[in-house]
């Protein structure tokens, strides 16, 4: 079961031994985690800064506390406590407008990431060859994002223990698997979605001229028609919009949802295999999303697993 602590405004730190209840949230396509926590009422915690959670001796959360809620009932006193993990602090700033040449995941980590208390990063040392302009009103996020799809080609994330993922390792190679022989759960729920797929995306690339340019979904049998149109003449990127809302659609088309009675903190973006004795083995999968709860039956995790690759069920191919 997690541990928390917070640390006041003074630097002083300790335990919060009463938890009602606290969730956290962490998502792949979310930047920062989420802990929302709810304690018996105590004026200390109005001086509340800094908030974390243990899973035993490893740091799962660590976040400034966003907002501190005191709510009186009949029934007595409670302190809501909301954090988001380091990189909200990323979210929140703005970076300073500058072009960088051929720059390198140490000099972004030293420039962009460390100030906000980020602890480390995974990237190598080969420089992005080129430039990277950081336009007025990018967020420090934004040039992170920047940095590691022009490099690695990989959207990043920050842990919620506050380390950086630049390469999309996120966790290393080896999968977590659930069902037999890994990580037991006490329900599964598999959806197969056809109604998210998107079949075509038309482009039109001329001022006055119509919608020709075609991008075919390779993913989906030619049953499937669901189509988007996207201005090109208006958007510089257009090629890559249709790519994303093709990618998007197919990420949605398909997932798994597990319930799981333990604390599965720090898996998210992890690839993922299920062996089931009725449905069989499921492969290919990465961790999306994860709930933790804690609450007076104990704690729980809900886990989101969709295909690695963003593709779609085998179903939808053909």
């Amino acid at each position: 079961m997690l541990t928390f602590f917070f640390t006041d405004k003074n630097g002083k730190r300790c335990e919060i031994k009463n938890v009602l209840t606290a969730e956290i949230s962490a998502d792949v396509d979310v930047p920062a985690d989420e802990l929302v926590m709810t304690v018996p009422y105590d004026e200390k915690f109005g001086n509340a800064d800094m908030l974390e959670a243990y899973d035993g001796k490893s740091l799962v959360f660590v976040g400034q506390a966003d907002e501190i809620v005191s709510i009186v009932r009949t029934d007595g006193a409670i302190v809501r406590l909301s954090a988001r993990s380091l990189a909200g602090r990323l979210l929140d700033n703005e970076a300073e407008p500058v072009t960088y040449v051929n720059p390198a995941a140490k000099f972004i980590f030293e420039r962009h990431l460390k100030p906000f208390g980020i602890v480390g990063y995974d990237g190598d040392e080969h420089p992005f060859m080129g430039t990277i302009k950081i336009e007025k009103g990018m967020t420090e996020w934004q040039v992170l994002e920047k940095f590691c799809n022009g490099r690695y080609g990989k959207s990043p994330r920050i842990t919620g223990a506050g380390f950086a993922l630049m390469c999309g390792t996120y966790g290393g190679a080896k999968p977590i698997v659930f069902g037999r022989n890994g990580v037991g759960y006490t329900s599964l729920r598999e959806y197969i979605k056809p109604c998210k797929v998107i079949s075509q995306v038309k482009l039109r690339t001329e001022e006055y001229g119509g919608y020709k340019s075609v991008i075919s979904n390779k993913c989906v049998a030619d049953r499937i028609k669901r189509v988007r149109y996207v201005n090109a003449f208006l958007d510089n990127n257009a090629v890559k919009t249709a790519d994303r809302m093709i990618e998007n659609g197919n990420r949605q088309s398909f997932e798994i949802i597990l319930e799981c009675a333990e604390c599965l903190c720090g898996v998210v973006g992890r690839r993922a295999v299920i062996n089931d004795s009725l449905i069989g083995k499921r492969e290919g999968l990465i961790v999306k999303s994860i709930k933790y709860s804690l609450g007076k039956n104990g704690e729980s995790t809900t886990v989101v697993l969709g295909k690695e690759n963003g593709d779609v069920a085998d179903e939808l191919h053909n």
